[in-house]
């Protein structure tokens, strides 16, 4: 992906593959580039992205500026809409509301997850945290024991 970002730093697949990439690495200023890169550069949304702003981006600024695309083109599709099979895509929204402090909801996008790829170690462990910081011990244990079910009944989406 940096290859192709290279080669074209303005193909809007790469920049958002990337923006996703490095979110869910946790590894945010690169994250945030990316994202507004791919902002800046759509032909839809470019305007919404002013050029100042690149240099000192900060996590409400680029969300900010999403919820205002999200606005302009309430008709675009979801990625859950696509495919809602794709286990990916609900383990990202789970990493969008933990980055957004929303625990809670997270946990029902990664209990999703986990219902369709039991196997998602990555999001086992994001689980755990998004249960840690909402003081759900009960739950880390059932986490910790991979006890899907009991997941699920707390825990539905």
């Amino acid at each position: 992906m940096m290859r192709a970002q290279e080669a074209d730093p303005t193909n809007l697949e790469v920049l958002l593959a990337l923006g996703v990439s490095h979110t869910n690495e946790l590894e945010q200023t690169a994250a945030l580039k990316y994202l507004y890169g791919w902002l800046r550069h759509h032909p839809k949304y470019g305007t919404l992205a002013p050029p100042e702003l690149a240099n000192s981006l900060y996590y409400a600024d680029v969300a900010r500026l999403f919820n205002e695309a999200a606005q302009m083109s309430p008709e675009d599709a979801d990625a859950l809409d696509l495919k809602p099979n794709y286990v990916r895509a609900w383990a990202n929204m789970g990493i969008s509301y933990a980055n957004q402090g929303m625990y809670e909801e997270s946990i029902r996008y990664y209990v999703r997850a986990l219902a369709m790829n039991p196997k998602a170690d990555n999001a086992w462990q994001y689980l755990r945290i998004s249960l840690s910081c909402v003081s759900r011990n009960d739950m880390v244990e059932a986490c910790d024991s991979r006890n899907l079910e009991l997941l699920q009944k707390e825990f539905p989406l």
